[in-house]
């Protein structure tokens, strides 16, 4: 069903062409346009706007006003976990374990957060499970192993790996054994000091690493 490993940064799975941008960013086309956490995205990217912006929680590389303000257009439709607030923009709130069935997407929040570390407590953010064009996709947010991973099923899997912030490469193979994905992909490592990895260490046969879009 993968590629295996890859240095693109676009992986096509069914209809969908899903493209890593940097960090915890990526952009999912199909019926529709979908950017999850976009960040640092340049003024001259080029890239389509957006029908949806899902951010998974209001930390600055996650929540970046300039990157949605790059990608939106009127109709635009930002979700967000609920108390992270986004002004100016059309706006869908969730709870955890919220779930909304918007024009050709499902969205649904899972948690995410840490297990010993206070970056992201518990409750602050959420991860994703997006279905659009009969294919479900997970961004895990900014999140440690967490025994929910055991609850997810889904086709295409965003995990981070980068440590610090998250989870690093030794807990996400664990997550690989957890969630129940055809294909999963790394993320949330190389573009900030703190989340250098040798992202080749997570060998596995869903596994595809993609290269960032923008350095």
């Amino acid at each position: 069903m993968t590629n295996g490993f890859s240095e693109q940064s676009t992986f096509r799975y069914r209809n969908l062409e899903i493209i890593f941008l940097k960090h915890a960013g990526f952009k999912i086309k199909g019926s529709k346009v979908v950017y999850m956490d976009p960040y640092d995205i340049p003024s001259d990217s080029g890239l389509e706007k957006a029908d949806y912006i899902l951010v998974t929680h209001e930390h600055f590389d996650h929540l970046d006003i300039k990157a949605i303000r790059e990608l939106s257009k009127p109709e635009t439709i930002v979700v967000v976990p609920s108390g992270c607030i986004v002004e100016g923009y059309k706006t869908c709130e969730l709870e955890i374990g919220g779930e909304e069935k918007l024009d050709g997407i499902s969205v649904k929040t899972v948690p995410a957060y840490n297990v010993n570390k206070a970056f992201h407590p518990k409750g602050s953010g959420v991860g994703y499970i997006m279905e659009i064009d009969d294919v479900k996709i997970y961004h895990a947010g900014d999140t440690d192993y967490i025994p929910e991973m055991k609850e997810i099923e889904v086709d295409v899997a965003l995990i981070p790996v980068g440590g610090t912030y998250t989870m690093d490469l030794e807990d996400a193979k664990k997550a690989l054994e957890d969630i129940k994905a055809d294909v999963v992909i790394p993320m949330h490592y190389g573009a900030l000091p703190e989340t250098q990895t040798d992202v080749s260490k997570l060998k596995s046969e869903k596994v595809v690493i993609l290269e960032p879009l923008f350095k």
